[in-house]
């Protein structure tokens, strides 16, 4: 069985797909070496779970159950600099809902930062 985290990137990516985007999961694993033993972690690529786009836009993403953590997706995508045309969706998932929520953020100009 997937984690949950999992669980709510897979659910995000089909519904993507089912919306007419082409999507990709954005991730690597690092492997550390630890007291002997090798740690394998999963390392967002520019603070993303996945890309999609279609003919119109792109977007990067990350999903989660509920509001949560906001703050931290918030957090992490202003450490990149994206395009202005390039937009960022946080995308909550509420438990036995067939639709998300869609939090995208935005580049505020004069202080580059982002908003919801």
């Amino acid at each position: 069985m997937a984690s949950k985290s999992d669980y709510y990137k897979i659910k995000t990516k089909d519904w993507l797909v089912k919306k007419g985007y082409q999507v990709a999961y954005l991730e690597k694993y690092q492997r550390i070496f630890s007291r002997g033993k090798v740690i394998f972690i999963k390392k967002d690529i520019w603070g993303s779970d996945g890309m999609a786009m279609n003919e119109e836009k792109i977007i990067f993403w990350n999903s989660e159950k509920g509001k949560h953590n906001l703050a931290e997706h918030i957090k992490r995508y202003a450490e990149f600099k994206f395009p202005d045309s390039v937009r960022r969706w946080v995308i909550c998932w509420t438990p036995r809902e067939k639709e998300p929520q869609i939090v995208e953020l935005e580049k505020r100009k004069e202080e580059k930062d982002y908003w919801v």
